[in-house]
C-alpha cells in the first residue's frame, strides 16, 4: 500500500503554473496519434469545463440559461459515454492568497461589472454554472472528485493507479512517471465509428524529449512561474531571458544529481524563497517518486460516496469531495473568509451575496461546531472593494452533529434523524408550516423556501418576479420532460400533447432579450440577490444531508425567460389573465396553478399577514 498523500499533508494547497513548460512542450511534437475505445480516461474537469458556458452562446449579463447549458455539456459528455469511456472526473478547489492579492483580485472584477453600458459588459461566468456541471454529471452516473486544493494530486494519482491517460491542458503532467496526457481539443469523433481519435503526449516520449529523468522533480520547481524564486534563476541560468525552458533544462542536466538541490539552494539568496522553493519541490518529488493511494483513488475505487462521521478526522475533505460541502466553503471553514458577489451590480444596491449572509453565517456554525459567526468579507460597497467583518449570533442552539451521516451510540453507528435544515428554516422563518408544500413536486420545494425566504425577509417587492420563476420551473421541469417523451415518441397521450402546445406558445420566452432596451438595473439587482439566495440555501440543505431534494437548476432555472416574462407581464393578475386565455383548462396550467397556491400558502404562515408584508411591486 503506497503513501497516503493527502492535499494537506504535501502543500497541495499551493498553486503551480507552467505556462512556458507546456508551451515548450507542444513545440517539442513528441504527440502521437491515438484511439479512445472502451476505456478508463481521468478527466480534468476545470479544462473539460474551461470556456463552455461561453461557447453555449448562453446569455450571461441576467443570469444563467441553465436549461440551454446543459443540453450543451450532455452533448459534449454523451461523446465519450457513446465510446465506452468510463471517465473519472477530478475538479480543483480553492486557491490559498493574501487578503491584499484577494482584495486586488475583487477590484479587478467589479470594475468590469457596473452596467453603465451594457453592450460594453466583457464575458462572465454567471451563477449556477459549476453546479449544473456537477448535477449533469450525476445525472448521466458519472463520478466526480472535488479537491480542497489543487486537483494535481489527485488527478496523477489516479491516472497512475487506474494506468490510464489523463484528458487535460495541463500537457506538463505527462513529466509525471507513467502519466500521458491528451489535450482536450484534440479528441474528435471517428465517422461511422464508436471510436474517438485524439494526440496523446505519452510520459516516455515527453521524459526523453527532456532527458533530466530523476532531476524532473527539480526541473519541475525551477520552471514553476507562481515561485518567488524564478527571477533569482536569471543570475544562476545563462540566456533565461530569452528562453525561460530550455537554458534550465541544459543546465539541470549538467548538475550531478546528489548535489542539485544544494547547488539551486545556493543561487537563491532569501530564506524564504528558499523555504518556499523547497516546499515546492518536496511536493513534487514525492508525487514523483511513491507509489499513490490518496484520497482521490480510494473514492473512485469505491461503489458509493464517502460518509460523513465526527469521529473522523478527515470528514471535512471528504465532504468536500463527494459534492457534500461546497467549496465556496472550504475558504470559510478555515480561514472564516468570504468573497462577495462578482456579478453583475446596480451601484446604489448593497453586494447582492450579503443578502444570502444569513445563510452562509448558518452554514458558518455548522462548518465550525459554533452559535456565532464572525466572517471576513470582501465585497463591494457603492463601486468600492472593502473588506469588513460580519458578525452573526444564534439564539437556538445550533446541533452541528445534524450533518454527519450515522452517530456513535456506545459502540454502534445509527442513522441520524436530526433534520438541521429544517430547524434553520423555522429559526429564521418562524411560523413556517412544511405541511404548505406537500401538495406540490418535491424538487420545487426548496425553490419555494427559498422565494419566501427572500420576499419576507430580503425584498417584499419580489413577489411577481417569483411567479415568473415559478413558471420557469413548471416550463423547464415537468413540462420539458413531457415534451421530451413526446419527441422520443415515448409516449403520445393527451397530456404530452398538451404540454407540447403549452412549451411552444411560451418558446418567444427564450428568444435573447435586447438589454440595451430593456435593461433595468434595479429588477436585474434582484435577481442576482435571489440567486445567491437560492445558491446558498441549496448548499446549506446539501451540508445538512439533503433531506430534501436540491434544485435541479436546469429544470428551474432560464435567466432569459425568467426576465422576459418578467418584462412582459405588469403583475400576477395580467399573467394569470394571459396564460388563461391560452391554456384554459389545460394539465400545465393546472400544475402552474398547484405550484403558486403551495407558494402563496407557505408565504402567509400564521401570525403574518400577507397585506402586511407584501407591498405595491417597486421593480417595474
Amino acid at each position: 500500500m503506497g503513501r497516503d498523500l493527502s492535499m494537506s499533508s504535501i502543500c497541495g494547497d499551493s498553486k503551480m503554473k507552467f505556462t512556458s513548460l507546456r508551451q515548450c512542450i507542444k513545440s517539442k511534437n513528441v504527440w502521437s496519434p491515438h484511439i479512445l475505445l472502451d476505456c478508463d480516461l481521468v478527466v480534468d474537469g476545470d479544462s473539460f469545463f474551461k470556456d463552455t458556458y461561453r461557447n453555449s452562446e448562453c446569455q450571461y449579463i441576467l443570469g444563467p440559461e441553465c436549461d440551454r447549458y446543459a443540453d450543451f455539456i450532455r452533448k459534449k459528455l454523451t461523446t465519450f459515454l457513446d465510446s465506452n469511456i468510463k471517465c473519472h472526473f477530478i475538479f480543483k478547489g480553492v486557491t490559498k492568497s493574501s487578503m491584499d492579492k484577494r482584495k486586488e483580485i475583487h477590484e479587478s472584477i467589479i470594475c468590469h461589472r457596473n452596467a453603465t453600458n451594457i453592450n460594453m459588459v466583457p464575458y462572465f461566468q454567471p451563477l449556477f454554472v459549476r453546479d449544473v456541471q456537477k448535477q449533469i454529471l450525476e445525472e448521466m452516473d458519472i463520478k466526480y472528485f472535488v479537491c480542497e486544493y489543487d486537483s494535481m494530486e489527485a488527478i496523477i494519482g489516479v491516472a497512475t493507479k487506474l494506468k490510464c491517460p489523463v484528458l487535460t491542458d495541463k500537457i506538463e503532467y505527462s513529466l509525471f512517471v507513467g502519466v500521458s496526457c491528451i489535450p482536450t481539443k484534440s479528441v474528435l469523433r471517428v465517422n461511422g465509428s464508436k471510436s474517438l481519435i485524439c494526440t496523446i503526449y505519452e510520459n516516455e516520449k515527453v521524459k526523453n524529449a527532456f532527458g533530466v529523468y530523476n532531476k524532473t522533480p527539480m526541473l519541475l520547481a525551477l520552471l514553476n512561474e507562481n515561485g518567488a524564486h524564478f527571477e533569482n534563476l536569471k543570475e544562476l541560468i545563462v540566456d533565461m531571458e530569452i528562453d525561460a525552458v530550455w537554458p534550465v533544462v541544459k543546465w539541470v542536466k549538467r548538475q550531478r544529481e546528489a548535489t542539485l538541490v544544494s547547488t539551486v539552494l545556493k543561487g537563491i539568496y532569501e530564506d524564504k524563497h528558499k523555504d518556499d522553493l523547497k516546499a515546492v519541490y518536496e511536493r513534487i518529488q514525492t508525487l514523483y517518486v511513491y507509489p499513490l493511494c490518496n484520497l482521490a483513488v480510494k473514492y473512485f475505487q469505491r461503489d458509493r460516496v464517502h460518509g460523513l462521521f465526527p469521529d473522523d478526522k478527515k470528514w471535512f475533505v471528504k465532504g468536500v469531495s463527494n459534492g457534500r460541502i461546497a467549496p465556496a466553503y472550504i475558504h470559510l471553514k478555515k480561514e472564516n473568509f468570504l468573497f462577495g458577489s462578482t456579478l453583475m451590480y446596480y451601484s446604489k444596491r448593497p453586494d447582492a451575496l450579503l443578502a444570502a449572509f444569513e445563510i452562509v453565517s448558518y452554514s458558518h456554525c455548522l462548518l465550525t461546531n459554533s452559535q456565532s459567526s464572525t466572517i471576513t468579507f470582501i465585497g463591494r460597497q457603492d463601486d468600492n472593494t472593502v473588506v469588513q467583518e460580519i458578525s452573526r449570533c444564534w439564539v437556538k442552539n445550533i446541533r452541528q452533529r445534524g450533518i454527519f451521516t450515522k452517530l456513535r451510540d456506545g459502540k454502534k453507528l445509527k442513522a441520524n434523524e436530526c433534520d438541521v435544515f429544517k430547524e434553520f428554516v423555522e429559526e429564521v422563518l418562524p411560523g413556517f408550516n412544511f405541511s404548505n408544500l406537500e401538495l406540490v413536486p418535491s424538487n420545487c420545494w426548496l425553490l419555494i423556501i427559498t422565494l419566501v425566504y427572500y420576499i419576507l425577509k430580503k425584498n417584499k417587492s419580489f413577489i411577481d418576479a417569483a411567479y415568473c420563476i415559478l413558471l420557469s420551473y413548471i416550463v423547464l421541469g415537468p413540462v420539458s420532460k413531457r415534451v421530451d417523451k413526446l419527441k422520443k415518441a415515448e409516449s403520445e397521450s393527451h397530456i404530452e400533447m398538451d404540454c407540447m402546445f403549452f412549451y411552444n406558445n411560451l418558446k418567444f420566452m427564450f428568444e435573447k432579450a435586447d438589454l440595451s432596451q430593456k435593461y433595468n438595473s434595479s429588477a436585474v439587482s434582484s435577481f442576482l440577490e435571489f440567486q445567491h439566495c437560492l445558491q446558498h440555501m441549496n448548499y446549506l440543505n446539501k451540508l445538512c444531508g439533503e433531506k430534501i431534494p436540491c434544485t435541479v437548476y436546469h429544470k428551474t432555472y432560464n435567466a432569459t425567460f425568467i426576465y422576459n416574462l418578467f418584462t412582459f407581464i405588469e403583475n400576477k393578475n395580467h399573467l394569470m389573465e394571459y396564460l388563461e386565455s391560452k391554456f384554459a383548462g389545460s394539465f400545465c396550467l393546472k400544475m402552474y396553478k398547484n405550484v403558486v397556491d403551495g407558494f402563496e400558502n407557505c408565504l402567509k404562515p400564521e401570525g403574518w399577514s400577507y397585506t402586511t408584508y407584501i407591498a405595491p411591486s417597486l421593480l417595474h
